[in-house]
């Protein structure tokens, strides 16, 4: 009973999405215009929540992708700490399709697309910027955030200044995935997240006690960002705890020396203070959540080095 609990805890945790509600102040207060419930695409969940700052021009465009497992969270669960940026960003937050039998995560890629020419389109509109982008997210929503910077930095309709990835999966096919999994009591639920990612069906053979089978690396890696990473791959901020027990560290520890070969700029935030996958998230107000204060302070301070270094 115990261990139940315990893995609902988790699942519970996992599909959770990092966000934040209103601070309680006007968008007059605060400097920016939110439009809200803006649909960049044909499907339900195409949405997409964009605020302009009510200064005459725009330091860039800040799009943040929400995290749970591909499948669960939206739009409104956009970080807290973002409003900070409000008043010279332009700053969205997408919803994207769920992964389910019939759509993958290159469906997903599809929306994350979309939606970036949408919020430039948007920009244009309104007499804003665009400027360059600033493209995040945390968990599953950095994953898909580091798949458009690495797979679309020479054809994004925003040019990509930065990715930020916070606690994202970089490296699918590392094996440690499956070991934290079955720690938790859900191998099972691996298996079928990993199809409906990958819309590869796993058969027997494809995961054994050493590793996976030549087309099962092969199926992880046709949506692993660090497959996609090259020397002309924009910079990356990397937040990871090492006490994750959800996306390993190993996987960021890969990516920082995957930028260290190709000679990329990179800022690793590796923590070792035990706040975890969701980085010390707490709920707040209309259930979103708040990161670690520390972690937070720390963030914005890098982001504005790199926004003084790519968006100016």
């Amino acid at each position: 009973m115990r261990k139940f609990l315990f893995v609902l805890l988790v699942l519970l945790c996992l599909f959770a999405a990092a966000g934040c509600v209103s601070t309680g102040k006007t968008a007059e207060d605060l400097r920016y215009t939110l439009r809200k419930d803006l649909s960049y695409g044909s499907h339900e969940r195409n949405l997409v929540d964009i605020s302009i700052p009510n200064a005459a021009v725009s330091e860039g465009v800040i799009l943040f992708i929400h995290g749970g497992v591909w499948m669960y969270g939206g739009k409104e669960n956009v970080p807290v700490f973002l409003d900070g940026f409000r008043n010279r960003f332009v700053v969205a937050s997408m919803s994207h399709r769920y992964i389910d039998e019939t759509v993958h995560i290159k469906d997903l890629e599809d929306d994350v697309a979309a939606a970036v020419a949408f919020i430039r389109e948007f920009c244009l509109q309104n007499n804003t910027g665009p400027g360059k982008l600033i493209i995040m997210g945390h968990s599953s929503g950095a994953h898909l955030a580091m798949l458009y910077a690495y797979k679309q930095h020479g054809n994004s309709p925003i040019p990509v200044a930065f990715c930020v990835d916070m606690a994202g999966p970089a490296d699918l096919g590392d094996i440690a995935f499956l070991y934290n999994f079955k720690r938790l009591g859900l191998e099972k639920f691996f298996y079928q997240l990993a199809e409906k990612t990958s819309g590869y069906q796993i058969v027997d053979g494809d995961v054994t006690g050493e590793g996976y089978s030549e087309s099962g690396r092969e199926m992880l890696a046709a949506i692993s960002p660090l497959c996609f990473v090259t020397p002309n791959s924009p910079p990356t901020i990397m937040v990871h705890d090492a006490a994750d027990a959800v996306v390993p560290y190993a996987n960021s520890a890969a990516l920082n020396s995957v930028f260290n070969v190709y000679g990329i700029d990179h800022y690793f935030m590796a923590l070792y203070s035990g706040i975890g996958h969701f980085l010390g998230a707490k709920e707040i107000k209309s259930g979103a959540l708040r990161y670690d204060k520390a972690m937070e302070a720390w963030l914005v301070r890098v982001m504005n080095e790199y926004i003084g270094k790519y968006c100016r």
